[in-house]
């Protein structure tokens, strides 16, 4: 398996992965910059809260990014 760009986006990894489809990112990333808020709302909690993905499937796909990236 090649090695990914180091610090890709979550979404973009998400995608390129399976776990979202490129439609359903750009749903939650119209969400995460319409809140206006100061602090936007991280875009993995977006997309658990819309059910593209669950919680735990989230949280194994940001481990397996983050060993991919920095091979441990």
């Amino acid at each position: 398996m090649a090695k990914k760009a180091k610090h890709m986006k979550l979404a973009t990894y998400l995608i390129e992965n399976g776990y979202l489809t490129v439609e359903q990112a750009q749903e939650v990333m119209k969400e995460q910059e319409g809140s206006g808020a100061k602090r936007k709302e991280r875009f993995g909690r977006i997309a658990v809260k819309k059910g593209f993905i669950s919680e735990n499937k989230l949280n194994q796909a940001v481990l397996k990014k983050e060993r991919e990236e920095f091979g441990y």
